[in-house]
């Protein structure tokens, strides 16, 4: 069985493989600032709301800072977390890094990584942006959008529309957002 082949169900889960990392971590001397991003990222929002969302077969994370870059990632590899960093367009990373849009996870008593989550909007922007089918999916059978400040959300997709490489590109969700949004009448 590989480090891949099992399932998070809920916040325990992901916070069981971040405090393996924290402890790694700590015998390394390793300090670090971690963004959960994806799917993980936003079990672990919706969790803390009292909503459901699906589980999820990885932790994403974003790299904010570290000592130890190379063996950070070493180690991140070994737990089977993901540095999904540079693949997705937007939000861009300098919003990552604003702390108005982040909470920090304090549920757990990690000694050598700070971790972070951001805004249920960020991570919806996530999904917006994409042209996967699943992150279609979660837009339209989970309650992410439900969860979102629609005004604060609808602000930042016309400010990132603007950072995409092609937004007129036919497979990005963000050309269904709006039959979505109607819908579900959020």
């Amino acid at each position: 069985m590989s480090k891949y082949d099992y399932v998070l169900r809920n916040a325990d889960d992901i916070l069981d493989k971040l405090e393996t990392l924290d402890y790694l971590c700590l015998q390394q001397r390793i300090v670090a600032d971690l963004l959960i991003v994806g799917g993980s990222g936003i079990l672990l929002f919706m969790e803390q709301e009292g909503r459901e969302f699906r589980p999820t077969r990885d932790v994403d994370v974003n790299l904010l800072d570290t000592n130890d870059q190379k063996a950070l990632f070493a180690l991140l590899s070994d737990v089977g977390i993901e540095v999904v960093g540079g693949v997705m367009e937007v939000p861009p990373m300098e919003d990552f890094r604003d702390t108005e849009s982040l909470f920090k996870i304090d549920s757990a008593e990690f000694s050598a990584i700070n971790v972070y989550v951001p805004t249920i909007e960020m991570l919806a922007c996530t999904k917006i942006f994409s042209k996967r089918e699943k992150d279609l999916f979660d837009l339209r059978e989970t309650q992410i959008l439900e969860s979102c400040n629609l005004e604060k959300l609808l602000f930042m997709v016309e400010e990132y529309r603007g950072y995409v490489t092609n937004p007129n590109h036919p497979d990005l969700n963000l050309h269904q957002l709006v039959d979505i949004i109607k819908e579900k009448v959020v």
